[in-house]
């Protein structure tokens, strides 16, 4: 028997979104990942580099605001873009995944490329952002992955004419996959609201109180990592999006990426235990929850002996017709029976009933 199309779609997506973290050919030339300061995106940029390094591919990082020293994970290639026109840092960035002419091997090495921050380009040249980006992808093995944050005001941009869109929306453009980072907690507690139907609460920025930066801190999963919340939307070549939440753990710090190539860190978020609407089967049931125990709930749903006794003596209406044929006999069972009673003798007019 095939499963519903509702497990159907909630199962291609995750491996549609697996495919994206393992840097298949052709998931995703430019990920754009926008996060906030409530939650950032550096796990889910760890994941793709984790990944990357199991599929054996190159990893360029582009920085803007962070020092080599600094990044978190194993790089083949470091690039500092502050203060460098973009002629340049384009020729340093091609530098190092230029292939050897007539080297297979060469040809076929897959490259990521990892950009820290686009708020630096974005305020600086944001009318040579669209253009900048393109002539990084130069083949189909090179993967550009670049985070936004959007909540950092955008200064010195130039004066350009009111139709001219923002670099946001340019980036949101150019992008075939967009993975937007919220956090657990903060949704968690969002739906818990909604559930009971009340206002959704507000967090950090959002409170627009003053001193408030960061409102309600990230949620420990299983064995205190964190957890992060992970809206994909993916494009496909036919223009149809597709859109599905995830819920991303970061692997143990002490977890062998030889020895466990497959660990799967994903859930959907209706799967997660904090997100689902239902408590878990052993609550409903009690402790044991074995045959003949009743389910525990708030009210009673049995009947008292003085309920029973009371419920055994109500006649219900139109009885008679419900026995074995009958009131009149065989053949006339389940016959509506009536008899016109006093106040309905008053309203009959004989008139009316011969018409």
């Amino acid at each position: 028997m095939a499963p519903p199309p509702s497990q159907q779609r909630r199962t291609h997506n995750t491996l549609l979104f697996q495919r994206l973290l393992n840097l298949r050919d052709g998931a995703s030339p430019f990920t754009l990942v926008l996060d906030t300061l409530e939650e950032s995106g550096a796990s889910l940029i760890g994941e793709f580099a984790r990944r990357a390094k199991i599929g054996k591919s190159k990893i360029i990082y582009i920085s803007f605001s962070t020092l080599r020293k600094r990044v978190p994970f194993e790089i083949d290639g470091f690039v500092f873009g502050r203060a460098k026109s973009l002629s340049i840092l384009q020729q340093e960035i091609i530098s190092h995944i230029a292939s050897s002419p007539g080297n297979p091997q060469a040809a076929a090495q897959k490259y990521l490329l990892i950009i820290d921050t686009l708020n630096t380009l974005a305020s600086s040249k944001p009318q040579h952002l669209s253009t900048f980006l393109s002539t990084l992808l130069l083949s189909p093995n090179i993967s550009l992955l670049a985070t936004h944050h959007t909540d950092i005001p955008l200064s010195h941009l130039p004066a350009t004419q009111s139709y001219h869109p923002d670099p946001l929306t340019i980036l949101i453009y150019l992008a075939t996959a967009i993975l937007t980072i919220h956090n657990l907690s903060q949704v968690v507690a969002k739906k818990r609201a909604r559930d009971k139907s009340l206002q959704e609460p507000h967090f950090g920025l959002d409170e627009r109180r003053e001193g408030i930066l960061i409102g309600l801190s990230g949620t420990l999963g299983a064995e205190g990592r964190a957890e992060v919340v992970v809206e994909m939307e993916i494009r496909r070549k036919s223009g149809r999006g597709i859109l599905e939440v995830f819920v991303l753990a970061p692997p143990p710090p002490n977890s062998s990426i030889a020895s466990k190539p497959t660990l799967d860190n994903v859930t959907l978020l209706d799967d997660h235990p904090l997100y689902s609407t239902l408590p878990p089967l052993n609550v409903l049931m009690g402790d044991g929850g074995g045959e003949g125990e009743e389910v525990e709930t708030t009210f009673s749903l049995g009947l008292s002996e003085k309920e029973r006794r009371a419920r055994e003596g109500i006649v219900l209406p139109y009885f008679d017709a419900q026995r074995d044929g009958g009131a009149s006999g065989a053949g006339m069972g389940g016959r509506i029976l009536y008899e016109m009673g006093a106040e309905d003798r008053e309203d009959f007019d004989d008139e009316e009933d011969e018409i």
